[in-house]
């Protein structure tokens, strides 16, 4: 999964990055409403977490600019405001939900999990090929009925494979989904995580395959 978050506080953003990464989200973060509203348009995001006092302009700009342009990406937004009326407006330009800072970190996991999982009539919950089943919202994944255990990345890895399952899928496609927008393309580490995933549903004895394809990425093979 993919987030963008929108906070210009630089303590705010980092508490609020760790809890998504915890979460299993890929984050890319932006300060500005203008640099965030062209992120939101270009890339495909899993869910928006928007500030509403920016440096250049009102987050609830943001979300009025999308919505007009019909993108569904579920929203939540967080404000310093306890001002009932701060509320009414970012409901009414389309937001999904609404925290006032500083955020409770247990309550901002509950409603990223309902945020994302109210995300749109195609999300699935739960991913299978093979004798692979993973659900997205307690984060497990099972081997013919035995739990398999995955890091964050890993998860992330697997998910995106079954999503695309028997296409290729390269290595630039991973790097923006699984990690984030500045990520250094040219590391390896998309081939270190896939080899280490690729050991563990081997020895969980999963009937599925992650095949490489030279130049081009990697194909995830079901039965």
């Amino acid at each position: 999964m993919r987030a963008l978050l929108v906070e210009d506080d630089a303590t705010m953003a980092a508490l609020t990055k760790q809890v998504l990464e915890q979460e299993g989200f890929a984050v890319d973060h932006v300060v500005t409403g203008n640099d965030a509203q062209t992120l939101a348009f270009v890339n495909e995001y899993d869910a928006i977490v928007l500030d509403l006092g920016l440096p250049d302009r009102n987050g609830l700009s943001v979300l009025q600019a999308l919505r007009k342009e019909g993108r569904s990406t579920p929203v939540i937004v967080l404000t310093g405001s306890e001002d009932s009326a701060t509320t009414v407006r970012a409901l009414d330009a389309g937001a999904d939900d609404y925290l006032t800072k500083p955020i409770v970190i247990e309550e901002f996991r509950a409603r990223m999990r309902a945020l994302v999982r109210r995300g749109g009539a195609t999300r699935t919950e739960q991913l299978a090929g093979g004798n692979v089943v993973l659900n997205r919202l307690t984060r497990e994944v099972y081997v013919s009925g035995t739990e398999c255990p995955l890091t964050a990345k890993e998860f992330q890895l697997l998910e995106h494979f079954l999503l695309n399952r028997g296409q290729v899928v390269t290595r630039s496609q991973l790097l923006e989904r699984v990690w984030d927008m500045h990520f250094d393309p040219g590391s390896n580490v998309v081939d270190v995580h896939v080899t280490r995933l690729r050991k563990k549903l081997e020895k969980a004895a999963a009937d599925v395959k992650i095949t490489a394809r030279r130049g081009m990425g990697f194909v995830f093979v079901t039965p």
